[in-house]
């Protein structure tokens, strides 16, 4: 998820979300991923999500859904920017929950909401925005004084107020909870955490980006053997650049295996040095990562079938991950829209 990268103060009121919606794209029957998740899930269909922000560097994001034709992810998630969202009066200006809003009439959305500085009235604020689906985050920015410590409480309140009428999601960490933080990594505590989140009614698990499918695998294995049952979605990060890799290597933890990490590394550096080398060049290596990865999770046969692409507003790179998914047929019989 990425909910930490923040950008400079916004002007929230003359925020205009830029939206292209594919020409089919009519409205939602079912506004909730939940029961959405749970038929993809019986069929044993690859299905995917996006989750995109608001703004890169200060400009608003550009949407075109017409890019991810002809299968569209089932929703798309849209990332909290903590640190310039926090005091936005009123709440609904938010520029994520504004682009939310506009989203939500042709395609399911799931705002992310984290506990940077939220308190119970900023809180039932969300709530009262009525969104039919919510991700429940701690955040990786932290506020010493802040009200909340665990994104329990989100899924406790949204799920008292709404009941099965929402959907909540929360995070796993398949390669430990705190494993961001340079502390060594403590799954035991994460899994502990997150059968806690189960229980108080959350509905689906996202896992943030790895690059070892044999992780998470195991992972998938040590959540279930702990009892919790709700579907998992994998995190896939699609990247066309090497600073946009070290973003999510340092505020999630997550490193590639030292021969690929190498191997991008001199990517990287040869890009900077020489404007002649392809520009897609790190893209590819990265569909091709992310391909592997997918295909090792359904070989593993444990009933994972959707994954998340936390796209960094790089929509290059997620065309370029579904183009390689579609040309391996590993979407099968899908509709041209997931959310149909």
């Amino acid at each position: 998820m990425a909910h930490f990268v923040d950008s400079p103060r916004q002007n929230f009121f003359s925020y205009v979300p830029c939206v292209t919606f594919a020409s089919k794209q009519h409205g939602v029957k079912e506004p909730r991923i939940g029961p959405l998740i749970e038929g993809r899930q019986l069929q044993q269909r690859l299905y995917y999500g996006i989750e995109v922000m608001p703004h890169t560097d200060g400009i608003p994001v550009c949407l075109n859904l017409n890019r991810l034709l002809p299968f569209m992810p089932l929703f798309v998630s849209i990332a909290w920017l903590a640190k310039s969202s926090w005091d936005v009066e009123p709440l609904g200006r938010v520029d994520s929950l504004q682009l939310a809003k506009h989203l939500a009439s042709k395609i399911p959305v799931m705002p992310h909401l984290t506990l940077y500085r939220l308190n119970d009235e900023r809180l039932d604020q969300f709530l009262d925005l009525n969104f039919s689906n919510v991700l429940a985050l701690r955040g990786s920015t932290i506020y010493e004084n802040q009200t909340y410590a665990y994104s329990k409480t989100i899924v406790e309140r949204a799920k008292e107020k709404f009941k099965d009428k929402a959907t909540v999601c929360v995070a796993g960490f398949p390669e430990g909870y705190n494993i961001a933080e340079g502390e060594p990594p403590d799954l035991k505590i994460h899994l502990h955490y997150l059968k806690e989140k189960v229980d108080a009614g959350a509905d689906c698990i996202i896992t943030q980006a790895c690059y070892r499918p044999e992780i998470i695998i195991d992972y998938v294995k040590k959540v279930r053997a702990a009892g919790i049952t709700v579907p998992i979605m994998v995190g896939i990060a699609a990247h066309e650049s090497f600073k946009k890799y070290k973003t999510i290597e340092k505020e999630q933890g997550a490193r590639l295996p030292p021969r690929l990490h190498e191997k991008l590394a001199k990517m990287g550096n040869k890009f900077e040095k020489d404007v002649r080398t392809d520009p897609h060049l790190i893209r590819n290596l990265f569909v091709r990562i992310n391909v592997n990865i997918i295909c090792q999770i359904l070989k593993a046969d444990i009933q994972v079938y959707g994954f998340q692409i936390f796209t960094l507003n790089n929509f290059g790179a997620t065309a370029g991950l579904l183009r390689e998914l579609r040309q391996q047929k590993l979407f099968g019989e899908h509709s041209l829209f997931g959310f149909s």
